[in-house]
């Protein structure tokens, strides 16, 4: 079976945009790839509505799958939120928040319950940060809405 490379003229902003079959890089992450330059560049606005999975799949030539991995890879990434029976849509970015990490703090990355998803306003696919602090109650975080950074100690030899 003959793969061949899929290009395709976007339908935002007419640029040809390549989707190769035989990549090392899968398919999906190709997809999202595309979408994320696309959102960067903000040819896809905050508060644009996306195609949905099939859309996305026949768009582009790639399987339903590929679509629905790739804008998982976005949601992940805070760029895209996904509400049941509407669809999927560009996030406004949100302000980020600088977290510096001491020694004896401990993060954990889970996903949110419903009930946390919102009180924190957090979106579908979007990771909870927590974070304890020796002396404090666990602080709950939007992934989306943070930096963690770590003060590296040189280590004398």
């Amino acid at each position: 079976m003959a793969h061949k490379i899929t290009e395709c003229l976007c339908v935002y902003n007419l640029i040809p945009v390549t989707i190769n079959p035989r990549s090392y890089v899968p398919v999906y992450q190709q997809l999202a790839d595309i979408l994320r330059n696309q959102i960067r560049s903000g040819d896809l606005a905050p508060g644009t509505d996306l195609p949905g999975e099939f859309k996305l799949a026949e768009q582009y030539a790639v399987g339903r799958e590929a679509a629905r991995k790739a804008l998982a890879v976005l949601r992940s990434e805070g760029l895209v939120a996904t509400r049941r029976g509407e669809g999927s849509y560009v996030r406004t970015p949100r302000e980020r928040q600088r977290i510096e990490l001491g020694a004896a703090d401990k993060v954990t990355i889970r996903m949110p319950t419903p009930a946390e998803r919102v009180e924190l306003d957090i979106d579908e696919g979007v990771a909870l940060v927590v974070l304890a602090r020796r002396g404090t109650e666990e602080k709950l975080l939007p992934s989306d809405e943070v930096v963690i950074t770590g003060k590296r100690e040189a280590q004398k030899g």
